[in-house]
């Protein structure tokens, strides 16, 4: 991107192409915004700014406490702690996209050469107008604030070396703190760039300036945090609870069994859409850092931004849950779109064609809203479906009504349906299995026979730009014949989009029923094996009221309904008993430790 000079058309330092840019970005926000709350962490951030209280979850660790403050701030403001939210991610957006104009045009070479405000703008229009941002740009998470002041210390970080002046030092070490504040895990690679600033800073007098800032910013969103969790012992035990949760839920499970380009490929080139977006992205970020290794002038300069991006890659790579690999890969987007922008940029100058770069990078763009488009669309024109759902159930169903809610689902329904009674679907099938009186709901993916769903279309752009949830949100109800009690033996409920859920069994597993005679006479249980399981199939016997009744062989890959006859009692116990079983984990088929069996899909009592 190559205009010999936009300087003419400069007014305080603005010039036409920045402006245009910021333009866009504010059109693609306003036009975007959600109709509803939609993700789990989003009820989280909105539960804090309602009340701080890290300790139960508002917001989830670690704090994110300077994100809560300008949160309360903006819910002060806009009168709603959604909206609140809401308008700090597109007030963030467009100070950001400046931010990063400005930290571009020093990183990509002397502020003021030509070619140098095309990078910028067109680097800064990357990164706010990719398909990950055009998704989670105006959402009420602390992303993009965050991205905000990442983007505000690399500029003011890249005027430091030299002869920075002291004002450059004490907004690169505000800035870096209240990047952290946003989102505490940025500090894994906030601290090592702002360290390497600091060594750039050249005098002890902006040395002493930026920690002073970092310190000083640090203490006004860390203190609270300390107090909220009360104390340093407090603060202790709640990193590394979060720790423990990191390495089991984002570093082991998630990953065990995937391979690394596949981790990678999540990480990289999801963030930018399909293949026809993503590759020329990658393609020009690789040209572009060819292009920076020979500009040894600016290595300097470079050193903070590089180093910065390198961890959080690193980071993402080896750590962070691939599933939700496109927010977490956020803060590194910012290196992919600049040295994207530089490779367009140096492609651009090769072919003496400066215009072509606008043309490409139009395109992109136009690519990038088309990708997004097919979720953008639905959200900014519906509820989200578990908003969609929880009204539902506000107006056609009874209090008295109980919600079987699903796991992934619990933050939605405790903060849409307090009134009702909720809880986890194990939990609420062991005491209503015996009590007729009560409506029984399951509430998420489940989809039951006489089920109520809300949906928003299914697309590719929903499964790579997202945790592929809450995109179909279902009211099931649970017939009093189909509930059972767990005896032993019966591990967590597992939902399946758009159909009946399932409960692995252990070898040695029962659960209990209860006839109503002479209405009930038998009882039917479907027994399933996925198809990726390593054995051919497992041997099973079932026991009625402590009677052996039959033994099935069930199939990889297939289900079977067995009937048993039910002895005239108020409750009778059914024991199944496989004779194989496995550890996905040692099979190499997944990341789940347990030692399991067969699936029970389904318990029906049947009449005469």
């Amino acid at each position: 991107m190559s205009p010999t000079s936009h300087s003419r058309f400069a007014v305080r330092g603005v010039t036409l192409p920045a402006l245009a840019g910021l333009l866009a970005v504010a059109a693609a926000r306003l036009l975007t915004l959600p109709e509803s709350l939609w993700e789990w962490d989003e009820i989280l951030f909105l539960q804090g700014v309602e009340a701080f209280d890290p300790l139960r979850h508002h917001p989830h660790p670690p704090g994110y406490p300077l994100f809560i403050g300008l949160g309360k701030a903006f819910a002060f403001v806009v009168g709603n702690p959604f909206w609140g939210l809401v308008a700090l991610s597109v007030a963030a957006s467009l100070a950001g996209y400046a931010a990063l104009v400005s930290a571009f045009r020093r990183l990509g070479g002397l502020a003021g050469s030509p070619g140098a405000e095309g990078l910028a703008v067109g680097g800064a229009l990357l990164f706010h107008l990719s398909p990950t941002l055009l998704i989670y740009g105006p959402l009420a998470l602390s992303d993009v604030p965050a991205a905000l002041f990442l983007s505000l210390f690399l500029a003011a970080a890249a005027r430091l070396p030299g002869n920075g002046a002291p004002a450059a030092a004490l907004a690169a070490g505000a800035f870096a703190a209240a990047a952290v504040g946003c989102r505490p895990q940025l500090a894994v690679s906030v601290l090592p760039a702002l360290a390497i600033t600091l060594w750039l800073a050249g005098s002890w007098r902006r040395r002493a300036a930026l920690l002073g800032a970092f310190t000083v910013v640090c203490l006004l969103w860390f203190v609270p945090l300390l107090l909220a969790v009360g104390g340093p012992d407090g603060l202790v035990r709640f990193l590394t609870k979060q720790a423990g949760a990191v390495a089991q839920w984002d570093t082991t499970v998630p990953r065990a069994g995937q391979s690394a380009v596949a981790i990678a490929t999540r990480f990289l080139a999801h963030p930018w859409g399909q293949k026809w977006t993503a590759l020329p992205v990658l393609a020009l970020a690789a040209a572009g850092l060819g292009v920076l290794a020979w500009r040894r002038a600016q290595w300097k300069v470079l050193l903070p931004f590089a180093l910065l991006i390198a961890i959080e890659l690193g980071f993402c790579l080896g750590i962070m849950n691939p599933r939700d690999a496109v927010r977490y890969a956020i803060p590194s987007l910012l290196g992919v779109a600049f040295a994207a922008a530089v490779g367009l940029d140096a492609l651009a100058r090769r072919a003496r064609v400066p215009a072509a770069a606008w043309g490409a990078l139009a395109a992109l763009a136009t690519g990038f809203w088309l990708y997004a488009a097919p979720l953008l669309e639905p959200r900014s024109g519906s509820p989200s479906p578990p908003v969609q759902a929880a009204d539902w159930v506000r107006t056609h169903l009874p209090r008295s009504t109980v919600l079987l809610v699903e796991k992934d689902y619990a933050a939605h329904a405790a903060y849409l349906l307090p009134r009702f009674t909720r809880f986890p679907y194990e939990e609420g099938m062991q005491r209503f299995a015996n009590r007729p009186e009560k409506p029984l709901f399951i509430f998420g993916e489940t989809a039951l026979p006489g089920a109520t769903t809300f949906l928003w279309p299914p697309s590719d752009t929903y499964g790579k730009l997202t945790r592929d949830l809450y995109r179909v949100t279902s009211l099931s109800p649970i017939p009093v014949e189909q509930r059972y009690e767990a005896v032993r033996g019966l591990h967590a409920y597992e939902p399946r989009p758009g159909g009946a859920g399932f409960r692995w069994l252990a070898e040695d597993a029962a659960f209990r029923v209860f006839p109503r005679p002479p209405r009930t006479r038998s009882v039917a249980v479907t027994l399933g094996l996925p198809a990726e399981v390593l054995v051919a199939a497992v041997s099973v016997q079932l026991t009625v009221a402590g009677s052996p009744a039959t033994t099935v062989e069930v199939p990889r890959g297939e289900a079977r309904r067995i009937v048993l006859a039910l002895p005239a009692a108020e409750a009778v116990e059914i024991a199944v008993q496989s004779a194989q079983s496995f550890v996905p984990v040692e099979a190499g088929i997944g990341g789940d430790p347990r030692r399991i069996a067969v699936q029970l899909h389904a318990v029906e009592l049947l009449g005469p």
